[in-house]
């Protein structure tokens, strides 16, 4: 059966336009009774609806079109402009052999791209010609409404994220030749400043609400009605203190091998850093941990666990050990991509999966470790400088986002401390 529709077919400039009625149905009738063209130039099949049933006023309009389109390509102008959706899956099939940016940058890319997909009328818009305006029609217009009917807020920093993978992907097109003009500064240009500056939903563990946590989870361990349940509960328990105690990433500390990992004792060498003696530390100021980084969204890095942290890493070599579920010295550390299940889990129980400050309901998970931990040294009253460095980030982020938190007894505990042991008393009498 032929693609057209019967005496519709004619053929124009040398046999090269072919010009008919698609023979295309819906409930028995024609789907439109308009005239297209088609050609075949550069490599490739062009067709174009004339938007009109009248054939002489279909045939001097695409005849203009076939015309347009031989004065490009004798002037060296892109003819095919491809859709968003076909240069998506070749900028994706390019992370396979990208040096230049971390597996955890690709990663974070990749699973941007894959949800933004999913977006069919961004997808359909034509790459060359799309604009920034069309980025916030189809898609973050798009994306909010997903948002409101799945009962999900979407923070500004979620946007920013969405915003900053389409950017790389828009950049990519530019340098390939698939774009004229760049597009830059697309979270600037479409997120009103509020939501670039928003804070992150999640928030930390107070030092009572980190104590109840660890406790309800030591209870769970032992209630456990099987040994896998038990395993699991446990390993989950050194999980948390071990991130409590260096602050790393999840992704980071999900990613570590064994070789990844140094356990120092401090009695065991000749530490210069201990002006007191070794009979003076105490078992926590003893043990420590070295850590290289070499899985993280930032650069491959030294990072230190505290002596929480040295008897977690210990504690959970004994388990597996112990059970025999999980070698030690095979595969990554922890054995698994998430604990997010056995974690909700836990925090539901102790009813610290959400706190509401003000007016807001923020949430606790993985993430929020990281954030007890540079909390924790910051009310200990260590420098943002020192924290930043441990954890990959920048001081600003320590400033921003922490130094504001810290707990005003912390901080007035530190402005009391003189060199002093005690404050002379002045009578004012």
């Amino acid at each position: 059966m032929s693609h057209f529709v019967k005496g519709s077919y004619l053929k124009k400039k040398n046999g090269k336009l072919h010009i008919y009625i698609r023979n295309e149905k819906y409930k028995n009738k024609l789907k439109s009774k308009n005239f297209v063209g088609r050609t075949y130039i550069d490599g490739r099949q062009k067709i174009i609806s004339s938007k009109t049933s009248n054939k002489t006023q279909a045939i001097k309009i695409l005849e203009n079109w076939y015309d347009k389109l031989q004065f490009k390509k004798e002037m060296g102008i892109g003819i095919h402009d491809s859709s968003i959706k076909d240069c998506l899956k070749e900028y994706l099939k390019s992370f396979k052999d990208d040096q230049s940016r971390s597996k955890n940058t690709l990663s974070f890319f990749k699973q941007k791209l894959d949800a933004i997909s999913k977006c069919k009328e961004l997808m359909k818009l034509p790459i060359n010609s799309l604009t920034i305006d069309d980025v916030n029609k189809h898609f973050l217009l798009w994306r909010i409404e997903n948002a409101k009917k799945e009962n999900k807020i979407l923070r500004g920093a979620t946007l920013k994220g969405d915003l900053t993978a389409l950017s790389s992907f828009f950049n990519w097109c530019f340098k390939k030749g698939l774009r004229q003009k760049k597009i830059e500064n697309l979270s600037t240009q479409l997120l009103t400043k509020k939501l670039r500056h928003q804070r992150t939903q999640r928030i930390a563990f107070s030092k009572e609400e980190y104590k109840f946590l660890t406790k309800t989870s030591q209870q769970r361990c032992k209630q456990g009605r099987s040994k896998r349940i038990r395993f699991e509960r446990e390993r989950l328990h050194h999980f948390i203190i071990f991130m409590v105690g260096t602050g790393l990433r999840v992704d980071e500390a999900l990613g570590l091998e064994w070789n990844d990992i140094r356990a120092v004792d401090r009695n065991k060498i000749n530490d210069p850093n201990n002006s007191f003696g070794n009979d003076f530390l105490s078992e926590l100021e003893r043990y420590y941990l070295e850590i290289n980084v070499s899985q993280s969204k930032t650069n491959e890095r030294k990072a230190y666990g505290t002596g929480s942290a040295y008897f977690a890493y210990n504690n959970l070599i004994f388990l597996y050990k112990n059970t025999g579920i999980k070698k030690v010295g095979e595969g990554k550390i922890f054995g698994v991509k998430s604990l997010r299940v056995g974690l909700n889990t836990l925090l539901h129980k102790c009813n610290l999966k959400f706190a509401k400050i003000g007016d807001v309901l923020v949430k606790r998970d993985a993430k929020s470790f990281r954030n007890t931990f540079i909390q924790f040294m910051l009310d200990k009253g260590m420098s943002s400088t020192v924290i930043a460095k441990m954890c990959g980030t920048s001081t600003q982020m320590i400033d921003k986002f922490y130094t504001s938190n810290m707990a005003l007894d912390s901080m007035l505990e530190t402005f009391n401390k003189v060199s002093r042991p005690q404050l002379k008393v002045v009578n004012l009498k």
